[in-house]
C-alpha cells in the first residue's frame, strides 16, 4: 500500500513538474515571439517609411540623386539617429584613410593643419620627404586656396579631404610663407609616412620633451626610440615632459602599450559593460622607464590621451600638468567593416582607470594647472619648445620631483650611515 501511494506521489509531483515546465516554456516563448514581432513589424515600418521617401523623390525631385551619396547619408542618420554622440560612420573612403592613419601612412601632400584666426589654414606640421616638405613647405605656412577653392569658405575636414587623395593625383596650393611671400605650388599626392611623436631636449635642460599628436600601432616603438636616442646623450636626460595637448584622437590600445612601456606592473584600464560588468582591457608588466614624468594636456585633450595622462599618475610616475581635459571616456568597438568597404563604431562600455573610476564627462584635474593667457592662445602655434609657458611650468614640475628624489637619496644615505657601527 504504502509502495502505491509513494509511486502515486512521484507520478503526481512528475506531472505537476511537467506542467510547471511546459507553461513556463510557453510564457517565455510567446514572450520571445511577441518580441520578435514586435521588432519585425518596428523594422518593417520604418522599411516602408524610407521605401515611400525615396518612391516620393525619385518621382518628383527635380535634380539628379548621386546614389552612393544618398546610401552613406542615409547609414550616417541612421548612426546619428541611435543617440551616441561617440558613433561614427565611416564612408569606404574615410575609412581607408583611418586605417592609413592608424598605421602610420597617409596618402596626401605631407602637412597637419589647423585653421587659424585669420580664416587661412596654418601649417601646423610639415612631415618628413612628404611632397609637401619636398616642395619647401614649412610649419607656420598659410594655404590660402586650395585650386580653385578660397580656403576661408571651407571647413577643417573640407580642407583636409582635399590635400588627402588618391595615390598620383594633384593638388595646386596657394600658399604664403612665414616671410609674407605668396607662391602657388602643384603638388603630387602619395603616401608618405606619418610618425606620431616629435621629440628633442629643450635647450640647456637634461628633461626630454616628447609630443605625442596621436597614439597609432607605431607609437609605443617611436616613444621607446626616442627615450634610447636621448638616454644616449652625452649628457643623458633625467627626466621626460610628455605633451599631449589638442590630442584627441588616437587608438586606445596603442595608448595602453605606451603606459605599459613606462610604468610598473599593474591593470591599466577596464571597460564598464552595459550589463554592470567589468572586462579588465589591459595590465603593465614589471618593466618601466624609470625616470620623473609630467603629462602636459588641456581641454582638447580627449580619450586615449586622457587615459595615458591619468595613468602616469596613478601608477606614480610623475604630475599632470595644465588645464581640465575634455572628458571623453566612454569605449567604442574597433570599426565594423560593411559589405562595401564602409564602416561603423558605435560606444560599448565606459573606460575605466587604474583605479576603477571613470572620467567620462568630467575630465582630469591637473595636478599643477596653468592655463594661457589670451594672447598666448591666439600665438599658441608660434610658441616653441624653448618659449612655450606651459612646456616651461612642465619642466619646473619634473625639475622638482628631481630635487626631491635627490633629498630623498641624501636622506637615505644619512640614515645608512649612522646605522653602521664603528669599526
Amino acid at each position: 500500500m504504502n509502495k502505491k501511494i509513494t509511486v502515486n506521489l512521484a507520478l503526481a509531483i512528475a506531472i505537476i513538474a511537467m506542467t510547471v515546465t511546459f507553461v513556463i516554456t510557453m510564457l517565455l516563448s510567446m514572450n520571445l515571439f511577441d518580441r520578435t514581432v514586435s521588432n519585425v513589424r518596428a523594422k518593417e515600418v520604418m522599411y516602408n517609411k524610407i521605401a515611400e521617401i525615396d518612391k516620393n523623390v525619385r518621382a518628383n525631385y527635380y535634380g539628379e540623386i548621386n546614389n552612393d551619396s544618398l546610401y552613406d547619408y542615409l547609414c550616417a542618420g541612421y548612426i546619428a539617429g541611435i543617440g551616441d554622440k561617440n558613433a561614427t560612420y565611416y564612408t569606404a573612403k574615410q575609412y581607408m584613410e583611418l586605417q592609413g592613419i592608424q598605421n602610420g601612412q597617409v596618402i596626401g601632400v605631407g602637412v597637419d593643419v589647423v585653421m587659424d584666426t585669420s580664416g587661412y589654414a596654418r601649417v601646423i606640421r610639415c612631415y618628413k620627404d612628404s611632397p609637401a616638405a619636398q616642395a619647401g613647405i614649412e610649419k607656420n605656412w598659410f594655404i590660402t586656396k586650395i585650386g580653385d577653392s578660397d580656403v576661408k569658405r571651407l571647413s577643417l575636414s573640407q580642407v583636409n579631404s582635399q590635400l588627402r587623395g588618391e595615390e598620383g593625383t594633384t593638388v595646386t596650393l596657394t600658399v604664403i610663407s612665414a616671410t609674407g611671400e605668396e607662391q602657388t605650388i602643384e603638388l603630387q599626392r602619395r603616401t608618405y609616412d606619418m610618425p606620431s611623436i616629435e621629440y628633442t631636449v629643450p635647450s640647456g635642460k637634461t628633461t626630454g620633451y616628447i609630443q605625442i599628436n596621436n597614439f597609432n600601432s607605431n607609437t609605443a616603438q617611436e616613444v621607446q626610440t626616442a627615450i634610447d636616442e636621448m638616454l644616449a646623450l652625452e649628457t643623458p636626460i633625467q627626466a621626460i615632459v610628455f605633451d599631449v595637448r589638442n590630442t584627441s584622437a588616437g587608438d586606445l590600445n596603442a595608448a595602453m602599450d605606451v603606459v605599459d612601456l613606462l610604468c610598473p606592473v599593474g591593470p591599466i584600464a577596464s571597460q564598464q559593460n552595459k550589463d554592470g560588468s567589468v572586462t579588465v582591457l589591459d595590465t603593465s608588466d614589471n618593466k618601466e622607464v624609470d625616470l620623473p614624468m609630467a603629462v602636459l594636456v588641456n581641454g582638447n585633450t580627449s580619450y586615449s590621451a586622457e587615459l595615458f595622462a591619468i595613468s602616469i599618475r596613478e601608477f606614480g610616475k610623475g604630475k599632470v600638468v595644465g588645464t581640465q581635459t575634455a572628458g571623453k571616456g566612454t569605449i567604442q568597438c574597433t570599426p565594423v567593416t560593411l559589405s562595401d568597404g564602409s564602416a561603423i563604431s558605435y560606444t560599448v562600455g565606459v573606460l575605466l582607470d587604474k583605479e576603477g573610476q571613470s572620467f567620462d564627462g568630467t575630465g582630469i584635474t591637473p595636478d599643477v594647472e596653468i592655463a594661457l593667457k589670451a594672447d598666448e592662445e591666439a600665438n599658441f602655434y608660434q610658441f616653441t619648445v624653448d618659449t612655450d609657458p606651459q612646456i616651461s611650468k612642465a619642466l619646473e614640475a619634473v625639475t622638482a620631483m628631481l630635487s626631491s628624489q635627490s633629498a630623498q637619496s641624501g636622506e637615505d644615505a644619512s640614515l645608512a650611515s649612522t646605522s653602521v657601527p664603528a669599526a
